[in-house]
């Protein structure tokens, strides 16, 4: 009876500490960057909402969107939160598509001097991005082309680097603005300069975040893309629903404290984040066409062919999206 006992009091402890039940599916999902556009992603991972379908999910940083592409296609991880160098990916030959959007347009904001009172200013002004080629250069350029502008003519590009780096160069006059995301936007304002425009409405768009699967792994096993989709949605419904929440697992997932700080990176988060996670065609488009520039693989093709709708659509039609609500 005494062995009994002890074996007994073992298998409830083993039962109780034991994160992952017998009904529920473990899987690695990677992110490639620690930011408030990823928090519905942590905040799912936080309130348990992956268990709640069916997953138990363990979350891996991996720098860099490339490289989060290199192991997706490794079958590494089943689903991951990826950039949009999964264009080039595909492109290339590799086994990977888009299945819903995280950010589907350029996630910066334009800060300059407060004595730029408008886009007329611009004109003789320098602006910082942080390299030749990168999101923050297209974006920019695309922006002035628009205003009637022409960058390196009547407004000069200047490659700074890094995000630190543009903001650096504001402070010490070198350039007179520059394309920041956060937490550079909330420094930024802090120090007094002020935002001229906010790249979630200048009718650009782009996929800065996606989430990201392989056409093999979709046909094998589309249950557990399918019970992702559902927490990663039920998540974003969760972030614009408790602010209070979100703002306390941004900080926990971004080593961040300082009440303005959570305050300026959830009202960045609920800005550019997709709710749902709207499939981003028009964003796959525009980097194809910007791509066919300088590599004929990307020109005639189409978003459609870098995107697997399969499972949103499924949920679309199911009225999942609608009874999480607004």
């Amino acid at each position: 009876m005494k062995h009994f006992k002890i074996l007994f009091a073992f298998l409830v402890m083993l039962v109780v500490t034991t994160p992952v039940d017998a009904q529920t599916k473990r899987i690695a999902v990677a992110y490639s960057a620690i930011s408030a556009t990823q928090s519905a992603f942590y905040l799912a991972k936080d309130a348990k909402l992956f268990e709640k379908h069916g997953l138990y999910v363990d979350p891996v940083y991996v720098a860099g969107g490339s490289r989060v592409s290199q192991a997706v296609i490794a079958g590494e991880f089943t689903v991951a939160l990826a950039g949009g160098n999964i264009v080039n990916a595909d492109l290339a030959g590799a086994d990977i598509v888009v299945i819903g959007g995280v950010v589907n347009v350029p996630s910066f904001y334009l800060f300059v001097q407060p004595s730029i009172k408008g886009q007329e200013n611009l004109r003789g002004k320098a602006l910082g991005v942080t390299r030749y080629g990168a999101s923050t250069d297209f974006t920019l350029r695309f922006l002035l082309k628009k205003w009637g502008l022409e960058p390196d003519r009547d407004v000069k590009v200047i490659q700074m680097g890094g995000q630190p780096e543009i903001f650096a160069g504001m402070q010490a006059g070198v350039i007179q603005g520059g394309i920041l995301s956060s937490p550079g936007d909330f420094k930024a304002k802090k120090a007094g300069f002020a935002m001229l425009a906010n790249f979630a409405k200048v009718g650009l768009d782009y996929p800065t975040t996606s989430i990201v699967s392989t056409r093999s792994t979709i046909k094998k096993d589309p249950e557990t893309v399918k019970r992702f989709l559902m927490a990663y949605s039920e998540g974003v419904h969760r972030l614009f629903r408790n602010k209070e929440l979100a703002m306390k697992i941004i900080g926990k997932w971004t080593r961040t404290q300082d009440r303005e700080t959570l305050e300026s990176s959830y009202e960045y988060a609920t800005n550019f984040i997709e709710r749902p996670p709207h499939l981003p065609y028009k964003a796959i488009d525009m980097v194809l066409t910007q791509t066919a520039e300088t590599d004929a693989r990307a020109k005639g093709r189409k978003a459609e062919e870098f995107i697997d709708p399969t499972i949103y659509n499924e949920l679309e039609k199911s009225g999942f999206f609608k009874s999480l609500g607004r």
